[in-house]
């Protein structure tokens, strides 16, 4: 069943929905990335302080998608274009 989901999903990704995929890849790669941040930082927290607040994985996990998904894509787009407007850092 998983293995259907992710071909599912590949597929609508690859397929119609290509160009919005396309437009919107910075945002879509910062707030995956800032989600996986946010779950590994609640199960170190969870770790180390020994918290047992069940829904602290996700509220960690949404509220850095949140945050990564705001201040994430305009670095992404500067590093995509850095070095071909002629002013590479």
């Amino acid at each position: 069943m998983k293995l259907l989901l992710f071909i599912i999903i590949v597929v609508t990704l690859f397929g119609p929905l290509r160009p919005w995929f396309r437009r919107h890849w910075a945002f879509l790669v910062s707030i995956f990335v800032g989600g996986l941040f946010g779950l590994f930082l609640a199960g170190f927290i969870m770790g180390a302080v020994g918290c047992k607040e069940p829904m602290m994985p996700l509220i960690l996990m949404v509220s850095c998608a949140i945050w990564a998904g705001r201040y994430g894509p305009p670095i992404l787009r500067r590093i995509e274009r850095d070095g071909r407007d002629g002013n590479a850092s």
